[in-house]
């Protein structure tokens, strides 16, 4: 056994690392958890973390089956003191795709965003897809992790799917789990896997039941009419072991061949947990591309001075563009002192 690898098991509840971590309570104290009802006759109260910039066109991440809005701590605590809004999402309860998106839209009415930027995990990426599809105008970029644009291979493997919501929360638990690695695995992904159990245990049985729905019931997704185009859409994988079958991510790949592709090479189920520093990499580069640019880069440019800038930009003619320049700098994201030295290397 290597010393970055650990035997997983399941934790007490809070005492997961990440959960125990000064950078989650940080979190939990720095960004408040806000609510909203979409619907004046049944309650359909979305929950939700927003942080950063508001003149500024947001993010909109939405989690996976296991999921809930506080699994994306490690976006809003690195991206959004630099300049990005992020919104991170969990919906009520819903029996269909169909009405899940028209909820996500009056979501959106709600907090009166036209346009948005989506990102969405698993569930979460077939969901995002959905929206896509109905409501394209709304949407400027796809990013989806890890996931999937076709229902059928989850149908096919749950016969007792029209029985969710009637089955107790344990057992529908227990279902969940059984998707869950056990045994040897390096550390991080071991950590990533048990908070995302303990937030698994905060959601409630009708919860469990719709999630369970939406994931097995075979959806109204049509990749070849998805309203956007495919160089907008970015697919970021992790390469080693995870609960999305290896035909499913394939299929993804083959619906939209244009597609950027991010693929890393581990990271487990939850990457933006387990590689939070290399998403976050592939989550600006995507978003370059629609003119959003690290406040601390932006800063670093500025220090440089106008000639300094046109020097530079004769540079990026006879070597490499700026945004291959700017993504260099991104990829050995740590500090501002790292940055500064590339830049004076630059010159």
């Amino acid at each position: 056994m290597s010393n970055n690898s650990v035997p997983r098991q399941l934790v007490q509840p809070n005492l997961s690392t990440y959960a125990q971590s000064d950078e989650y309570k940080r979190f939990r104290k720095w960004v408040a958890l806000q609510r909203v009802n979409v619907d004046s006759f049944t309650d359909k109260t979305w929950k939700y973390y927003d942080s950063g910039p508001k003149n500024t066109l947001p993010l909109v991440m939405l989690p996976g089956t296991t999921g809930t809005a506080e699994i994306y701590y490690p976006q809003f605590l690195s991206l959004c003191p630099r300049g990005l809004r992020i919104i991170s999402v969990q919906w009520p309860v819903y029996d269909t795709h169909e009405r899940w998106v028209k909820g996500f839209d009056r979501f959106l009415d709600s907090l009166k965003l036209d346009k948005i930027h989506l990102f969405g995990t698993s569930l979460g990426g077939y969901l995002a897809q959905c929206f896509v599809h109905y409501k394209p105008n709304r949407v400027l970029s796809l990013i989806l992790c890890n996931s999937f644009c076709d229902l059928q291979y989850f149908a096919n493997n749950a016969p007792c799917a029209g029985m969710f919501n009637w089955m107790p929360e344990f057992v529908l638990k227990r279902i969940l789990l059984s998707n869950f690695p056990n045994g040897t695995m390096e550390k991080e992904i071991a950590n990533s896997i048990d908070f995302m159990v303990e937030q698994l245990e905060t959601l409630g049985q009708k919860d469990l039941a719709s999630r369970l729905t939406l994931n097995c019931t075979r959806g109204p997704l049509k990749t070849d009419s998805l309203g956007l185009s495919n160089d907008k859409l970015t697919i970021l994988d992790t390469l080693d072991e995870i609960a999305t079958p290896d035909q499913l991510r394939e299929g993804v790949y083959k619906a939209y061949p244009n597609a950027r592709r991010a693929l890393m090479k581990t990271g487990g189920n939850f990457p933006y947990l387990s590689r939070s520093e290399e998403v976050n990499m592939h989550l600006t580069v995507h978003l370059r591309r629609y003119g959003f640019v690290l406040e601390d880069d932006k800063n670093n440019i500025k220090a440089l001075g106008e000639d300094e800038e046109e020097s530079e930009n004769d540079q990026y003619e006879n070597s490499e563009d700026e945004d291959s320049f700017f993504e260099s700098i991104s990829k050995r994201d740590t500090s501002n002192k790292e940055k500064e030295k590339l830049l004076q290397e630059r010159r």
